[in-house]
């Protein structure tokens, strides 16, 4: 039976469970690490974002229509094979 529960690595590579479980014998588990989504304080993210989207270089890119797009797409997708 699969059973999922939340869990902490510690930097030294200890599993710490956040939850109790009960299992009877020894048993094997994955490991799926996540995304650290402790949020972000301050600015600085932002304001190198907004510097980003006000830059020359992102103001002055070159667009496409949705069919160059298409026409893209789909010469790579022919080139794979």
């Amino acid at each position: 039976m699969l059973q999922t529960i939340e869990a902490e690595i510690d930097v030294n590579g200890t599993v710490h469970l956040r939850e109790p479980i009960q299992i009877s014998r020894p048993t094997r588990a994955l490991v799926t690490v996540l995304e650290d989504t402790t949020p972000v304080t301050g600015t600085g993210n932002v304001a190198e974002l907004l510097k980003l989207l006000r830059s020359p270089e992102f103001v002055n890119r070159k667009s496409y229509s949705a069919e160059e797009i298409e026409a893209q797409i789909q010469e790579n997708r022919d080139s794979w094979e």
